[in-house]
């Protein structure tokens, strides 16, 4: 059975006859006829009534053009929205981005560059980075947003930026008239963190195992902004890079002098999935994008 044999079909069903039909299909009688003979062959039964030149569907007919109305209607909107994703300027883009980018990064590159591709739709997703970058292995995702902290065979990043990591401590702690503190100063504190698979929680295992130090943990997070809500209520202190526009009131923001703690954040997509025309304009447009901090 083939596309050209249903749209045959439903042509003849809706002119019922099949010179009509055959004129406005631009085909001969004789090729029509036998497009119509060999698909009901197929089926194995008729599915048109022959009323002396004319033709009218019969009970067969019916509820197999129904069902033809709908597959060719699917042909057509799947021609349609390839036409699309082809087109660099429409088409829909999948990105997956940490949470701590949700405030003003990543919705501040969406506005920038809808501006310049209005027609160009999003998919938008939250996540840790070993999720993301399930999500990119499993072609769930054009691309994701996130700290730097695995790499993984056929996973491409791209640098965007580097951050530095602080520590933040309730304002009434010992130290929040510091300018600045080593993670030794910490080695008795009780830490609020991110839980595993966050880069934030990598960064801050590697920093204290580099400074020899075994962290008290209390609490583990999945956002940012829980945990300095644990922080604010003195049941600990945490780790973070400074997020713009989360609330920092009645919290202390602390450098960290020694070791050097810093994140980076770059895009990552897989190498082996094909990417659309318009998911490569945003890839283009983040990459050249002026707006990430320096």
């Amino acid at each position: 059975m083939e596309w050209q044999q249903l749209e045959y079909f439903q042509i003849v069903a809706q002119e019922e006859h099949f010179t009509r039909a055959a004129d406005k299909l631009a085909v001969s009688q004789p090729t029509l006829s036998r497009s119509i003979a060999k698909l009901e062959q197929e089926l194995g039964v008729p599915l048109f009534d022959r009323i002396g030149r004319q033709v009218k569907l019969n009970r067969y007919g019916e509820m197999f053009y129904r069902r033809t109305t709908r597959v060719l209607q699917e042909i057509i909107d799947a021609k349609r929205e390839i036409a699309e994703l082809q087109d660099p300027d429409r088409g829909t883009v999948s990105l997956a981005f940490l949470k701590t980018l949700g405030f003003s990064s990543v919705p501040n590159l969406v506005r920038s560059f809808l501006q310049l591709y209005p027609q160009i739709h999003f998919q938008l997703f939250q996540n840790s980075t070993s999720v993301m970058l399930d999500q990119l292995e499993q072609g769930e995702l054009d691309f994701c947003m996130s700290s730097i902290t695995e790499t993984r065979p056929g996973i491409e990043w791209a640098q965007l930026w580097t951050e530095d990591m602080y520590v933040v401590v309730p304002a009434g702690h010992k130290l929040a008239g510091r300018e600045q503190v080593s993670l030794h100063e910490l080695a008795e504190e009780t830490f609020i963190v991110l839980k595993r698979g966050y880069g934030t929680r990598t960064i801050f295992e590697d920093a204290f195992e580099q400074a020899g130090i075994a962290p008290d943990i209390a609490f583990e997070s999945d956002e940012a902004v829980s945990a300095l809500g644990f922080v604010k209520a003195g049941l600990g202190i945490t780790l973070l890079p400074h997020v713009s526009g989360i609330d920092m009131t009645n919290l202390a923001r602390l450098p960290i002098a020694d070791p050097v703690c810093r994140r980076t954040i770059g895009l990552a997509w897989s190498e082996t999935r094909h990417l659309t025309p318009s998911a490569v304009q945003f890839r283009d447009y983040v990459l050249q994008y002026p707006g990430w901090p320096s």
